[in-house]
């Protein structure tokens, strides 16, 4: 694979959500982001984008382009799957685990280790990475994952590694 540029991480995502003012809430609250500034867009919509860090930004929410019913609130209009956030260790995991609990926010899927330490259950992935992980919706049904422990794939190494590829065979 022909390789020009190197792409470091992931900068930021943006969201389209239902209602701008909850979600600003919900993210500040329940995920400890910070509001950098909010924006008009166009005639019948806003952006906003919140910060983890002195980044400014890493989520961008932005007013959902449609008309919203309770027929189509959940549709998949944007075709997200989830969104990853990675936390530095498994003491910051749990910590994220039990807080989120506290909160009363749903954790929809988990706790789950993805690769064959976790096993074969459901949810668990066998061939994934080993990291942990644990999901939960926010209030627009945007499925969220927070994860540590992922493997590290080295420039040029396959994955997984000769000396241990048995233990990813059924």
């Amino acid at each position: 694979m022909a390789k020009g540029f190197t792409i470091s991480r992931v900068g930021h995502i943006g969201i389209q959500v239902t209602n701008v003012d909850r979600s600003l809430k919900w993210y500040r609250d329940i995920l400890g982001l910070t509001l950098t500034g909010r924006w008009p867009m166009g005639e019948n919509g806003e952006m906003a984008f919140m910060r983890f860090t002195d980044d400014h930004h890493n989520v961008v929410l932005f007013t959902h382009p449609t008309r919203i019913t309770d027929e189509n609130r959940h549709a998949g209009y944007n075709a997200l799957q989830h969104i990853a956030l990675e936390v530095a260790d498994r003491d910051e995991w749990l910590k994220a685990l039990a807080d989120l609990r506290r909160k009363g926010v749903e954790i929809v899927q988990a706790p789950l280790i993805h690769g064959p330490e976790g096993g074969s259950g459901p949810g668990n992935a066998f061939g994934g990475s080993g990291s942990r992980s644990f999901y939960f919706l926010d209030p627009d049904g945007n499925r969220l994952e927070i994860y540590t422990d992922m493997m590290k794939v080295p420039e040029g190494e396959q994955f997984p590694r000769a000396e241990y590829a048995e233990v990813f065979k059924k």
